[in-house]
């Protein structure tokens, strides 16, 4: 019975990524995205019904997210707005969700579930939505319109950037963990497509985020990885200097029409004053109130609807709805958690990709919420997959000790700790 619940709750899960990649115009948006909210909290509580959590207590993550979440929640009450107080609510009944699932031995095949409904997803794009996508990646210009960007299952260009940027890291972290050589050119074939959908969607930020974030990765494997890896890098660096001297026209026309540098509003000459204009109101509203300053507006109390304008940054979001304090927070406590997972995949001498290319998710998150709000939310696949990231991270960094090294830090007696990550967990059983 207990297996059984186990296999339900998985099946719940990935139907909760699956959904929550569809975003369906009119009425019915809001029904959908609750459908996937509800599937996920389903996956929970069976989880929790089957048995099986490991009895850890609450991390600092969890307790810090959660309490800016209680504190927005009660806010909100306190200034009489009832929908802002239901939001903060559901978000601490997800939270809490996310804790069970990630405390279960289960815990190590979430990341399969991630993949195969990204892949489910990939195919419904490419099922559904086969002409708009050529037409998008190939850079199509329509006149009055401009670029045609690609909106995958009618989700919008710059969250797709996000949520396909981050399936990319996702697909190339089970490139390089698996020993398959089958599963590792499949991985990297669905990599590739997800690139090509931020790229059809011209998503900017993303692609800025992702490039950060390769940057990162690089410098790190150039610092403390092996000389294989090293040399790895080297032979790659060669081959891409290569194709780009080969193709360096080719290449410098398709970028400039993709990311639309010639576009009067969104290109070089635009001088970025779009985002630049709202940041500044975004930031003048946050000083605007001493008092709210310091207890933000409760969740969802910041979108354009209620403050007249949107706010294309998760950092002036979380300051508007939760304050400074707890905003500041809650970014440290991502900022934090992927230096201390990047750090830690090292530990061994040996890169640990998994590890590693968890903690590079986090540091994508956290370049792309510079431009967009989606640095804590619910509603998207890969918000889902950094939620539960970010807990299972701080339920135990320290990889599992090697049979070479003993553990610098030896495992509390009496706390049945978790492996360090979804991902990680591989080591002690098969793993938005």
């Amino acid at each position: 019975m207990n297996a059984l619940l186990r296999f339900l709750s998985l099946w719940l899960l990935g139907l909760a990524i699956y959904v929550g990649g569809w975003y369906i115009e009119g009425p019915a948006f809001q029904a959908v995205q609750m459908g996937a909210v509800a599937l996920f909290l389903g996956a929970g509580f069976l989880a929790l019904m089957a048995g099986g959590t490991h009895r850890i207590e609450l991390s600092t993550a969890e307790a810090i997210v959660g309490g800016a979440f209680l504190f927005a929640m009660l806010v909100a009450f306190v200034r009489g707005n009832p929908m802002s107080t239901a939001f903060g609510a559901m978000f601490l009944v997800v939270l809490a969700a996310a804790a069970v699932l990630a405390r279960q031995d289960a815990a190590a095949r979430i990341d399969t579930v991630f993949r195969r409904a990204y892949i489910a997803l990939i195919v419904s794009v490419l099922a559904t939505q086969p002409a708009e996508y050529l037409a998008s990646v190939a850079g199509t210009v329509e006149y009055s319109i401009g670029l045609v960007r690609f909106a995958p299952l009618g989700m919008h260009p710059n969250l797709s950037g996000l949520v396909y940027g981050g399936g990319a890291l996702l697909f190339f972290q089970h490139c390089l963990a698996t020993p398959r050589v089958h599963q590792k050119l499949f991985a990297l074939l669905m990599s590739a497509l997800c690139l090509s959908i931020v790229l059809a969607a011209s998503a900017r930020a993303s692609l800025l985020a992702l490039g950060l974030t390769g940057t990162i990765a690089v410098v790190l494997i150039a610092w403390r990885g092996s000389r294989r890896a090293r040399m790895a890098l080297v032979l790659s660096a060669i081959a891409l200097l290569v194709v780009a001297a080969v193709k360096a026209g080719a290449i410098a026309d398709y970028l400039t029409v993709i990311l639309d540098l010639d576009s009067p509003t969104r290109g070089t000459e635009s001088g970025a004053t779009g985002r630049e204009v709202i940041w500044r109101e975004g930031i003048l509203l946050v000083f605007s109130d001493p008092l709210l300053f310091f207890t933000g507006r409760g969740v969802r109390a910041a979108g354009p609807e209620v403050i007249g304008f949107p706010v294309e940054s998760s950092y002036i979001n979380l300051a508007l709805e939760h304050g400074v304090v707890f905003g500041l927070l809650i970014a440290l406590c991502f900022v934090v958690t992927a230096w201390r997972a990047l750090s830690r995949s090292f530990a061994t001498g040996v890169m640990d990709p998994a590890l590693f290319l968890s903690g590079l998710m986090l540091v994508f998150v956290l370049f792309q919420s510079v431009f967009n709000r989606y640095l804590v939310a619910v509603g998207n696949p890969f918000s889902l997959l950094v939620l539960l990231l970010l807990l299972r991270l701080n339920l135990g960094l320290n990889p599992q000790p090697s049979r070479r090294r003993p553990a610098l830090h030896p495992r509390p007696a009496r706390r049945d700790l978790p492996p360090t990550s979804a991902a990680v967990a591989r080591h002690a059983a098969p793993q938005p």
